[in-house]
């Protein structure tokens, strides 16, 4: 092997995240271009532009990066930015909106820093754009040259969001240790970063196992607690140190997969967030995997913090054959490598015996 490098993620949490500011952004420059969400920057705008201006950089340009995250948001940003003299981006917003604005700093090659307003995800901190078509359909998993420079997690910005964001969130990351590891099960010999990436995974699981109900009631509370910080910091920066370390071949498996194939049915796009279909997936990737353990901890824990763990669940009919739904799933790159064969009818029967599980 001539040249392997790691990433892994730089950040900064906290009720004074935002202070942090000079010292992380200052060797690349003081000029910033901020890309938002709408919500997103209704949040937190004030509490950023304070932050910059008190750190001594110079905010030159604001624009909302749209409404999906989408290859022709990403060019039009780019298009937008090449008039602007700046010296880095901040993404300030959630996944999609800051999945968009990494790849538009990467074709603009500008250094780019994140502020997730929502605990739901590990796009603030990952290498990967996953970006969408207009009509919310899964498009493709874009490869970045670098991952964010540092992200900034504001805890009382994270909990002030809607519940339901830091709800999924919770689900989405779990999966990432059982695909990750799932995806090892072949027994091929692993270089350093994957496992690391894999063992690094666990994080991702057994504390939320152990501590994610209490974290959900504490965000529910409003209570700013250690529980609530490690469970924000095992949504966002535990499965981006997986994604990170990992080779792509061990950085996927069925539970996003059929998330993907899921998204067939405008349901899925229009009525359920993302961390919550695959949370449903990481049970169907347990069952195919008969890893009867993990199946009946992450089983309980989604019916304790109400979850998915049926079709029903997702405003799916159980008698419904799913035929395109499968197809899709099996279709997508996140199945590109796995330890042994499934099919279909593998991914059908698993999800019928989900039907029938009562932990």
């Amino acid at each position: 092997m001539k040249k392997k490098s790691i990433y892994l993620p730089q950040f900064t949490i906290g009720e004074e995240a935002f202070a942090a500011f000079p010292e992380e952004m200052h060797r690349f420059g003081r000029t910033v271009a901020v890309v938002h969400g709408e919500k997103a920057w209704a949040a937190a705008g004030d509490s950023v532009r304070e932050a910059l201006e008190r750190g001594g950089m110079e905010l030159v340009s604001t624009l909302c990066y749209g409404k999906e995250a989408t290859v022709e948001n990403a060019e039009n940003i780019a298009a937008f930015l090449k008039e602007v003299s700046f010296d880095l981006i901040l993404a300030v917003g959630g996944g999609k909106c800051i999945d968009t604005v990494k790849y538009a700093a990467d074709l603009l090659e500008k250094p780019v820093f994140t502020v997730p307003t929502i605990a739901s995800n590990c796009a603030a901190v990952t290498k990967i754009s996953i970006l969408y078509h207009e009509d919310g359909s899964f498009r493709e998993v874009v490869k970045l040259k670098f991952p964010p420079v540092h992200c900034f997690i504001s805890t009382p910005l994270a909990i002030s969001a809607p519940l339901k964001y830091f709800w999924a969130g919770m689900g989405d990351a779990m999966a990432k240790h059982v695909e990750s590891s799932w995806s090892a099960k072949a027994g091929e010999p692993l270089d350093y970063g994957t496992e690391l990436g894999i063992v690094s995974s666990r994080m991702c699981f057994t504390p939320m196992i152990r501590e994610g109900e209490e974290a959900y009631q504490d965000a529910r509370e409003g209570k700013l607690t250690a529980a609530l910080e490690n469970t924000i910091l095992n949504i966002v920066v535990s499965p981006g140190v997986t994604s990170l370390a990992v080779h792509p071949n061990y950085n996927g498996g069925i539970a996003h997969a059929l998330f993907y194939g899921l998204t067939q049915r405008e349901v899925i796009e229009k009525h359920h967030l993302h961390g919550e279909v695959v949370s449903y997936g990481t049970l169907v990737n347990l069952l195919v995997d008969q890893d009867l353990e993990k199946l009946k901890a992450a089983y309980a824990f989604n019916k304790a913090v109400k979850l998915p763990v049926c079709l029903a669940d997702l405003d799916l009919d159980p008698q419904d054959p799913l035929e395109d739904v499968l197809e899709a799933t099996m279709a997508n790159p996140e199945l590109s490598h796995i330890p042994y064969p499934v099919s279909k009818s593998t991914l059908y029967e698993a999800m019928m015996e989900l039907e029938n599980y009562r932990g």
